[in-house]
This record gives C-alpha cells, sequence and structure tokens, in this order.
C-alpha cells in the first residue's frame, strides 16, 4: 500500500510542480462503471483501475469577453461589404474579434496545454510499467475537430472529464450540467488519463458547491432557452440537482444567432468570481520531488 501511495504522492507532484496543473485529483475505475457502455474506463483499458484527472482555470476576466473593447474607435459594431456576387452585405466584426479572444483564449490555449500534460502523465505511469491513456479534452475549439460535419447526438464525447472529476473529488456537478469547483466555480477546463496503476483515489466532496433554485441563474439567463425540468442525477458520493438541457436547441440558436452566444450557462453563475486557492501556491511551495 505504501508502494501506490508514493506513486500517487509523485503524480501529483507531477501534474502541480511540473506540468502546471491547477487541479489534480485520483478516481476509482469502478466508481466510472455506470458511465454509458463503451464510456466507460473500461472500455478503454479493459484492466482501469484509476482516472487521473487535471484542470486548469479560465482566469476570471475571460468571463467578460462578451464586452470588451466596447466603444472601440478602430473596430465597429457593423460594417457593410459587397459580396463577390456584386450584393451588398453587412458583417460583425467586433463580436467577431471578442469570439476569437474567447475561443482562442478560453478554450484552444488551454486545451493544448491539458493535452500536453495529460500526453507527459500517461509517458510517466507507463514508464513506471503501468498501461495508461489520455484523451482529448470535450470539443471546446480544438484543432482537429471537423466542425462543417454533423456534430454527435447528444454532444456525446468519448469520455466524460467532468463525471470524472466528480469522482475524483475536484467538484460537483452544477444546475447548468457544468462541473463546479470551490476554487474557481465553473471556468475550469478538464482532461482525464486512464491507467491500469492501483491509485489511491480521493474522495468525493461532501460538502455542496452549487446554490441549485435558491440561484439557478445559469438556467434562467441561457438565451436558447436551454435547459428544461430539474432532475436528481446520483452520482458518486452525492446527488446533483441538474437542469435537463437541450443541445438542439442551444445548437439552433447559435446557428440562427450568427454564433452569437455569451456562455451565460457559465458567465452568469455567481461562483464565476471566485479566486484561485489560497492555500495553491503554499501547497507548491511545500511539496519536494519525491526520490525513487
Amino acid at each position: 500500500m505504501a508502494e501506490f501511495t508514493d506513486l500517487t504522492e509523485d503524480i501529483k507532484s507531477l501534474a502541480l510542480r511540473e506540468l502546471g496543473a491547477r487541479l489534480v485529483g485520483v478516481a476509482p475505475a469502478e466508481r466510472l462503471s455506470g458511465a454509458p457502455v463503451g464510456h466507460r474506463p473500461i472500455d478503454f483499458i479493459p484492466d482501469a483501475r484509476a482516472v487521473v484527472v487535471m484542470g486548469l482555470p479560465i482566469v476570471t476576466p475571460l468571463m467578460r469577453w462578451n464586452s470588451f473593447m466596447e466603444g472601440s474607435v478602430h473596430i465597429p459594431e457593423t460594417l457593410a461589404y459587397t459580396d463577390d456576387q456584386g450584393n451588398p452585405r453587412t458583417w460583425k466584426p467586433l463580436q467577431t474579434i471578442r469570439k476569437h479572444v474567447e475561443r482562442r483564449c478560453s478554450y484552444e490555449t488551454i486545451n493544448d496545454e491539458l493535452q500536453r500534460m495529460s500526453l507527459y502523465m500517461a509517458l510517466f505511469l507507463e514508464e513506471w510499467g503501468y498501461q495508461a491513456l489520455y484523451l482529448p479534452t470535450t470539443y471546446g475549439a480544438t484543432h482537429s475537430w471537423d466542425d462543417s460535419g454533423p456534430k454527435p447526438p447528444n454532444g456525446m464525447s468519448p469520455f466524460s472529464h467532468r463525471h470524472a472529476a466528480v469522482a475524483a473529488g475536484l467538484g460537483e456537478l452544477g444546475m447548468n450540467n457544468l462541473l463546479l469547483t470551490s476554487q474557481y466555480g465553473p471556468r475550469v477546463r478538464l482532461v482525464s488519463v486512464i491507467t491500469s496503476a492501483p491509485l489511491i483515489a480521493d474522495e468525493p466532496l461532501q460538502e455542496p458547491i452549487c446554490l441549485g433554485e435558491k440561484c439557478a441563474l445559469c438556467v434562467r439567463n441561457c438565451p436558447a432557452q436551454a435547459f428544461g425540468a430539474l432532475h436528481a442525477l446520483p452520482l458518486p458520493g452525492q446527488t446533483s440537482l441538474l437542469a435537463s438541457f437541450d443541445v438542439g436547441a442551444c445548437r439552433n440558436h447559435y446557428n440562427r444567432s450568427g454564433g452569437h452566444c455569451g456562455r451565460e450557462c457559465m458567465t452568469s453563475c455567481p461562483l464565476v468570481s471566485r479566486g484561485p486557492c489560497k492555500e495553491f501556491s503554499g501547497r507548491i511551495k511545500d511539496e519536494q520531488p519525491r526520490a525513487r
């Protein structure tokens, strides 16, 4: 057991000290055995024992991206032009650049970092004799995704990093179906590494984070009205109150509005303004590399 404790401490130290993660947790594979067939840890590695979940936050000011450059003297709200067929058209350069900032800084850059971190975590575990598989971050402007074709049904991804994060004790699912953490609220991106290593698991959170029906701003402020009836979802160590989510309504609004969505399901959450964990810098400083 001591050997596995040491290995668990090593992978957490690697994630925080060397790879740059701000969140890291370990879930036992069996906690995710209730996932849909084909999407469980054992469907990727038959003898999977654990899932390592790492996270990076979106910096707080990016939650205000939809108001950036207000009143710019250089970038107009709308601009007239003539297309190749000689037809008069208009476009919205300010909104286009705002979306570029948001997608690049809140998704693409963070996704690239998470993929790098998960690669090196998987290599570390393999070098110690265990199978390890890292998986893509979930959509969010990933470079290899073909946006010209149809989307997966129900927004399904290969593996649910947010459910793995709940199982690893990093947070809970909020009414908006997003992971909520005590350190960063909903502004977190995640990646997972499935492994055959028998790591020591973290306990699921016991104290609720989401304010639930007392707040519900994420649900009420959705411009697509994509959220519906509330339902209880049993998860490892807790039961979350979630609003049903209509992926089609969300996509239809996004397409009809020319991609205009302020991510109100995230930005309206009062937990968005929470700062980083006060103990984080101390935890990094105090941890010492373990000789092996």
